[in-house]
């Protein structure tokens, strides 16, 4: 017989949602910008083709394979570091540290401020890799100023139609 969840595993379980999703749009993000840095010559087939390869790491890999190749500024990097610690404690130990914690009811909150953290977290990092990419793009000779106004436009709240 299935229980339904009560309100504070719904909470739980959104926050935890919400903070895997925007992971996995950094682990994108970083994708996107290890494969333009590394390649910035190469055609879009070209580029798709090693996207694709660079898809398949794993947060930690990437992460390593930009400081390897000293893609970021320092604090950037460090960020990314102090960054992947806090998604893999929300992915490898989240739940036995709540499960042993035998205080639920006082310490939950603290518990889902720290997803919720880890969530915004991965959205301030997200948007610094794009105008990482923007400023790299830029340094080449490209015109971003469009690119740079919907980003702007979009952390103001502004939806953006997909054209």
């Amino acid at each position: 017989m299935k229980i339904p969840a009560n309100e504070n595993e719904i909470t739980l379980y959104c926050f935890v949602g919400e903070a895997i999703w925007k992971i996995q749009i950094v682990e994108q993000a970083l994708s996107c910008s290890i494969t333009l840095k590394m390649n910035p010559a190469a055609t879009k087939e070209q580029a798709d083709k090693v996207l694709k390869q660079h898809q398949n790491y794993t947060l930690g890999k990437a992460i390593n394979i930009a400081s390897k190749e000293k893609l970021y500024s320092s604090a950037l990097q460090d960020e990314l570091y102090t960054f992947l610690d806090q998604r893999n404690w929300l992915v490898h130990n989240a739940m036995a540290e709540s499960l042993h914690d035998k205080n639920w009811e006082n310490e939950k909150d603290e518990l889902f401020q720290k997803i919720k953290s880890i969530s915004e977290k991965a959205e301030s990092i997200q948007h610094k890799i794009e105008y990482d990419m923007i400023n790299f793009c830029t340094s080449k000779g490209k015109d971003m100023s469009k690119i740079l106004t919907l980003l702007k436009l979009q952390e103001q709240g502004v939806r953006i139609k997909k054209a």
